[in-house]
């Protein structure tokens, strides 16, 4: 694997912080894309500190913004990205939108994921051979995208529900981007660390220290759950895989819904007719 930047979404702590690290350590160049700068700011200088590797850069990003996407993906105009992980995540208790009037779980999680990679193709694959690494979850069993899943509904509304649905949304286009890449240098995986502890799921409830006594023998840490994104953006072990889902740093079989290639290929034209109707400059999906 020749050497070009590695962008690491939400870098800045849990998951994306082991990722960046071992990255760094690694030798490689590291770009953290995170939405907080200020707190990102000692999180690179510790990278760097421990790493022994200075080439580590820090971008604002946020994917609850699309015109923060396009801006970030402009400042990558002249970096040739050799992987892209998309790490960073949400899951809000409470109802809300993004500026572009999506619900905030799937505005984050798929739509702005799915924005950022598609405007960052045009820099990948060029001499060198680039992976795009999109984080799903564990909870994709509990998951649907149905007809009006870019539809906010307030009513509707449950995070445990938004959440899986959006890492679905994330496997589904894991699987087509995959497909539409046959014959380039890009390969396109997802990866299910499985549950970490992230912070992520706390309920915000009167029983949170008990939940987390019984079940933390089976969370794991940040580091263990980012291994198989560490594997897939360091090592050349699978190069040539794509389309799959990588969990405890293997392929397994795909769920249902995302070898349903007519669904990936609907949701893909759905979001890409939206994502253009918000847009505030043109663009083209990449070809």
């Amino acid at each position: 694997m020749k050497q070009g930047w590695v962008i690491v979404t939400g870098a800045n702590g849990g998951m994306g912080r082991a990722i960046a690290m071992a990255v760094a350590r690694a030798g490689m160049p590291v770009v953290m894309a995170c939405r907080d700068i200020a707190k990102a700011i000692p999180v690179r200088e510790d990278i760097v500190r421990e790493s022994g590797n200075s080439n580590v850069e820090l971008y604002r990003l946020d994917l609850a913004s699309f015109a923060s996407i396009q801006m970030f993906s402009e400042e990558m105009t002249r970096k040739d990205i050799a992987v892209l992980v998309n790490n960073a995540g949400t899951m809000p208790g409470e109802f809300s939108l993004t500026e572009d009037g999506l619900e905030m779980t799937v505005g984050v999680n798929y739509a702005g994921t799915w924005l950022l990679t598609n405007s960052l193709l045009p820099f990948m694959g060029h001499g060198i051979e680039s992976r795009v690494i999109n984080t799903t979850s564990i909870t994709t069993c509990m998951g649907h995208v149905g007809e009006r899943f870019l539809v906010p509904d307030p009513e509707r509304f449950r995070r445990f529900r938004a959440y899986p649905d959006s890492k679905l949304a994330v496997l589904m286009f894991t699987a087509e981007l995959a497909r539409r890449l046959r014959g380039r240098t890009i390969t396109a995986n997802a990866v299910d660390p499985g549950v970490v502890d992230t912070g992520m799921i706390t309920m915000g409830r009167w029983y949170d220290p008990l939940t987390d006594l019984l079940f933390r023998p089976f969370i794991k840490s940040p580091a263990r759950g980012a291994s198989s994104a560490i594997m897939l953006a360091t090592t050349d072990r699978y190069a040539h895989v794509t389309g799959s889902l990588f969990r405890g740093g293997h392929p397994v079989k795909l769920p249902a819904e995302a070898r349903d290639l007519p669904a990936c290929r609907a949701l893909w034209e759905e979001t890409l007719h939206f994502v253009q109707g918000k847009l505030r400059r043109p663009w083209d999906e990449f070809s």
